[in-house]
């Protein structure tokens, strides 16, 4: 199979927005590094084209850091815990590691990146709100690409514009008038579709989501940790496996007929395996809302361009994610854009 280095590079480049390299130094330094080394380049463009994310090689070396490699897990925890005195001998450090074992990353590229990252709960929150306006006070919820199935309790999590030191509290600016006073939704079923979804219950699954999550944000590893305890008493959820364009009219099925369904995809039809699969699962959603059904995407421009939805254009911040809309009845719009993680949203619903 023939490689693209180049291609391999652009993701390497494009995979942290300009804020995210500002304020985390360790993986600012470790990205530009693997991003000019020859065999980083090379391990991320043998991986098959649906998990080509630079994410991938950032938790596989996390991972040995958390099962106790001697010259990884101290570099890792010292930027967990903001003990990092020189983050870029720290990323040379970390890329002499993957040169000299580079098995440490291959063994472990049959994976996804599975962040299933709680903060887009702070963009999908004040979406939903407003499909639920124009729609009713109930919905049926199903999550594309559910991984351990964290946003189908998207409720569960408060927003606030000033972190209040809960676990479970989501900080996001709004860039533009975001009402966060307004009620949620009732959800009274929750459905996940996944290639592979992850158990909260298993160690292996538990040990790498936490390595799919950035080291310097201490703030995730705390919320998981609630989230993980705090999932047993959460309403029990469903979770389908398999291809998103066959399991979506089962997980349709299994809601309660007469409301609203709204299906969402957060960083999940980017790992869609070829770009016939992307259009055909956009018409499929489409159709579906000439019903009863709504639909949010969440994805980055840069991996995932729907055909011509109208709305608003560019992103106010570099690296925003888009934020596509589907009213029941309606055709798609631009509705805004957010950090990938959910931490500024700029959101403009059309009339």
């Amino acid at each position: 199979m023939a490689i693209d280095l180049d291609d391999a590079r652009r993701r390497y480049h494009y995979s942290f927005s300009p804020d995210d390299h500002d304020r985390l130094p360790f993986y600012s330094a470790l990205l530009l590094a693997l991003e000019s080394d020859d065999l980083a380049l090379e391990v991320l463009a043998a991986v098959p084209e649906e998990q080509r994310n630079p994410m991938l090689v950032l938790a596989a070396l996390h991972l040995a850091a958390l099962r106790g490699h001697s010259v990884l897990a101290p570099i890792y925890s010292g930027a967990r815990h903001g003990d990092l005195p020189d983050p870029v001998s720290a990323a040379r450090t970390v890329l002499g590691v993957f040169h000299d074992d580079p098995g440490l990353v291959r063994v472990e590229l049959h994976r996804r990146t599975q962040t299933n990252e709680p903060g887009r709960a702070a963009v999908l929150q004040a979406v939903i709100v407003e499909v639920a306006r124009r729609s009713g006070e109930q919905i049926n919820l199903i999550d594309v690409g559910t991984s351990a199935g964290i946003n189908l309790y998207l409720d569960y999590f408060p927003v606030r514009s000033v972190d209040d030191g809960e676990p479970l509290t989501l900080v996001c600016e709004d860039l533009t008038t975001v009402d966060r006073r307004q009620a949620l939704p009732d959800i009274v079923s929750r459905v996940g579709i996944d290639l592979s979804p992850l158990d909260l219950h298993d160690d292996d699954d538990r040990l790498w989501l936490r390595a799919c999550l950035w080291p310097e944000e201490n703030r995730r590893h705390v919320r998981l940790d609630a989230v993980i305890e705090a999932r047993h008493s959460w309403p029990v959820a469903t979770v389908l496996t398999g291809d998103a364009l066959d399991c979506l009219s089962d997980a349709l099925s299994l809601g309660r007929p007469g409301i609203t369904t709204v299906v969402v995809n957060t960083w999940a039809v980017a790992y869609f395996s070829k770009t016939a699969q992307r259009t055909y699962f956009d018409e499929m959603v489409r159709r579906c809302a000439s019903g009863a059904v709504a639909w949010v995407s969440i994805e980055s421009p840069f991996t995932v361009a729907w055909p011509a939805p109208s709305g608003e254009g560019a992103p106010p911040r570099k690296g925003g994610s888009q934020i596509l809309a589907t009213l029941p009845g309606a055709a798609p719009s631009t509705w805004g854009w957010c950090h990938p993680h959910g931490h500024w949203l700029w959101l403009k619903v059309p009339t």
